[in-house]
């Protein structure tokens, strides 16, 4: 800040002005050069434990150590509730915009329904569907406590292998979900199948693109760095792929390793080739949530409560309409719409770059 203010002042002469240009590349390249090198590290260092993953273990932890996002309500408080109802205010939005009269929504991993909260007024069907068992069971019972036009159908399944009919639902929803996945691109193969021609799914995920938790004014090309990779993946230097903490021993075997499931920030890019592979074309996209709730800013306003929420979303709207920060949210939403048959019939070996899209 000083060398800016320094090589910026009305009265400086253009050698001082050639100095602080110089000071300032040279001090943003150093910066960079570490910050680049220890993410890289950690997204390789992640990229192996993510290898310790199996589906019994995945399993295990989904049915017994997950809870419901309500319940995640009552855990963290209201700021947090307010910043994930946004997200469904979001998605609920689109499903209404492109479903028909009459229609069909998918919900994969519909949680708490908060989906067909918002849509419980529409002459359609709503189809919910959750790997965890007490997810449904939680579901069912809200659902069974309304009298709505919605009609609704819950059950578990995975979302790798959908137990519907080819070209059989209008609208996949698939909000948060696809992170979590050991295999991503098995479901985008799936949503491919179950979509009508011109059907639409409405995905969101964790951005590989948020912002830094670092000043621009000493970290500028991280900044623009996530600016541009959402673009151009190869320029992402930090790229998460698990969750931070292994699973909860007491529901792994005796004597068992630490054990890392999935928890994978995505490319805007990247996912949307993947799509494109499987023949949905993605149409619009955008990045939602600012700050990062991890953020000392978002600890900030949380514990300002109700005016801490009408900040944020002050912020959110401004962030919103900035060019390249507004690529640069918590969350990435994608929308694509079924344009064509998917490249084989089975996702090609490295379509996604995860450590099981060889089909181990």
């Amino acid at each position: 800040a000083a060398i800016l203010v320094w090589g910026a002042r009305p009265r400086a002469r253009v050698r001082s002005r050639i100095v602080a240009a110089l000071a300032l590349l040279g001090i943003w390249s150093a910066v960079y050069y570490r910050y680049r090198k220890a993410w890289k590290d950690q997204t390789a260092k992640e990229y192996r434990l993510l290898q310790t993953a199996s589906f019994e273990s995945f399993k295990r932890h989904y049915n017994e150590r997950v809870p419901t996002i309500e319940e995640e309500f009552d855990i963290w408080g209201e700021y947090h509730q307010h910043r994930h109802e946004m997200r469904y205010d979001l998605v609920a939005g689109r499903v209404r915009r492109h479903l028909p009269a009459g229609g069909t929504v998918l919900d994969i991993g519909c949680g708490s329904v908060l989906v067909a909260d918002r849509i419980e007024d529409l002459d359609a069907h709503y189809i919910g569907v959750d790997f965890g068992g007490p997810h449904i069971g939680y579901a069912a019972k809200k659902l069974s406590a309304k009298s709505v036009p919605l009609r609704a159908s819950l059950g578990r399944a995975d979302g790798e292998a959908l137990p519907f009919r080819d070209a059989s639902i209008d609208v996949v929803v698939m909000s948060e979900v696809i992170e979590h996945l050991m295999r991503p691109e098995l479901a985008v193969w799936e949503i491919s199948r179950v979509l009508r021609p011109g059907g639409v799914l409405v995905m969101t995920t964790n951005n590989a693109s948020e912002v830094p938790l670092r000043s621009p004014l000493s970290h500028v090309f991280a900044w623009a760095e996530k600016a541009l990779g959402a673009d151009h993946p190869a320029l992402i230097s930090g790229r998460p792929w698990i969750w931070p903490e292994p699973l909860d021993p007491t529901i792994l075997p005796p004597g068992s390793p630490q054990i890392y499931i999935p928890h994978t920030h995505h490319i805007q890019a990247e996912t949307r080739a993947l799509f494109a592979a499987a023949g949905l074309d993605t149409f619009e996209w955008s990045t939602f949530e600012f700050p990062p709730p991890q953020s000392l800013t978002s600890g900030w306003l949380n514990a300002r409560g109700d005016a801490g929420e009408r900040i944020v979303d002050v912020i959110e709207v401004v962030c919103q309409r900035l060019p390249g920060i507004r690529r640069l949210g918590c969350h990435l939403f994608m929308l694509a719409r079924k344009t064509g048959d998917p490249v084989a019939p089975n996702p090609p070996a490295h379509v996604w770059p995860g450590p099981f899209s060889d089909g181990s």
